[in-house]
């Protein structure tokens, strides 16, 4: 059976909490950044390989970068951030188009303020990862 694959995106603090958080509470997941900003940095770096700017092994990183922005994976959780820390909001879709959005309000960057406040956005994750349910 493969791991579990989390895809994040959107911007804002709470991205870059929860990506800290759900490495450890998703340890079994692999996680792929799809955020706006590192994907012009893949193209970038495909642009570069294309015009022969990299050096041998640059160019096949670049090769492997194009492939993959030309067939993304097909991700079992997305979670796409929006806002600030005291005010954001999470959407968690699963891959079989369950999609739930949660306010999020952190009253501390500890960990206990951060479990707390990703609780519904962790269970989502868990849920979505368990597959859908049977009736």
């Amino acid at each position: 059976m493969s791991k579990p694959s989390i895809a994040v995106t959107g911007d804002g603090q709470l991205f870059g909490i929860w990506i800290t958080h759900g490495m450890e509470r998703f340890p079994m997941a692999t996680f792929y950044d799809q955020s706006a900003t590192l994907t012009a940095f893949r193209q970038a770096e495909v642009e570069l390989g294309r015009r022969g700017l990299l050096d041998p092994a640059g160019q096949a990183a670049a090769r492997r970068t194009a492939e993959n922005l030309a067939n993304p994976p097909n991700f079992d959780v997305t979670l796409t951030f929006k806002g600030p820390v005291q005010n954001g909001t999470v959407t968690v879709r699963c891959k079989d188009g369950r999609e739930k959005t949660f306010d999020v309000r952190l009253t501390g960057i500890d960990d206990r303020s951060v479990s707390q406040g990703f609780h519904n956005v962790d269970s989502a994750v868990s849920l979505c990862l368990a597959g859908p349910r049977i009736v």
